[in-house]
């Protein structure tokens, strides 16, 4: 069974996001088919790493969902910000859950947006590509390394466009925050497939930007190879002394 896209939820519908707060709260459609949780996490206007942690369900199970490693971008000029992805590819609820952002409590303004995934196992993150710093912003090939069956990629954006850039000719819009002099957004290829596929967004204004894109693919097994036996060599005697031998 392949990766396939099952939902998406921002966490503010409002051009506020979250400010001066610890943490924010927001509930998630998990089913008993989930097996993948994406959580993009946004700092509008800032490039510190404001996004401390993720959990799923903090007042029971309090399950972590780790930082992507290599997942983050940041924009360090003119209209600073920062986009990081969480992933956690097993072990999700069954059941509608909530997903707790931790944050530096200050002004600066936090966002997210989770994505559930369905497949027939564990999912894992590949093939992740970066844009930081100034520029336009177009598709990005991402590989999912061709693991046999379909993968979806996804993209985010930290964008200080005067609003939100579309979605890229082979991606489809999820969600959009507008807070004025900046943003954030996050797409999905339109239809999942194997190999280098496009996504991401389009606009040919250069502005700040930091994105972050990648696939989200079935685990792949370690392959371990066959035990090896151990040979031990065999004594032979003759009239001149011992004499060794390694069996076939």
């Amino acid at each position: 069974m392949a990766v396939a896209h099952e939902s998406a939820t921002e966490s503010h519908t409002s051009t506020s996001a979250s400010q001066s707060e610890a943490s924010f709260d927001f509930s998630v459609p998990f089913t008993g088919s989930s097996r993948g949780l994406l959580v993009y996490t946004f700092v509008i206007g800032a490039a510190g790493d404001t996004a401390t942690s993720v959990k799923i369900d903090p007042a029971g199970a309090n399950t972590d969902v780790p930082a992507v490693s290599g997942g983050r971008a940041v924009d360090t000029a003119g209209e600073p910000g920062d986009c990081k992805a969480w992933f956690l590819g097993s072990g999700l609820p069954g059941s509608t859950s909530t997903v707790r952002v931790n944050r530096t409590n200050d002004t600066n303004r936090v966002y997210a947006v989770a994505v559930t995934v369905t497949a027939s196992g564990a999912c894992q993150v590949t093939g992740i590509v970066l844009l930081q710093g100034d520029g336009t912003l177009a598709e990005q090939s991402v590989d999912d390394g061709s693991p046999g069956s379909n993968s979806v990629r996804y993209a985010g954006v930290y964008t200080g466009l005067a609003a939100p850039p579309a979605a890229g000719a082979n991606s489809t819009l999820l969600h959009d925050i507008d807070t004025g002099p900046a943003g954030a957004a996050v797409v999905r290829e339109t239809t999942a497939g194997q190999g280098s596929r496009s996504v991401g967004f389009s606009s040919g204004t250069s502005d700040d930007r930091a994105a972050v894109h990648f696939a989200v693919r079935e685990a792949v097994a370690v392959d371990r190879a066959p035990g090896r036996r151990l040979i031990l060599p065999k004594l032979r005697m003759t009239r001149s002394g011992p004499v060794f031998a390694v069996a076939a």
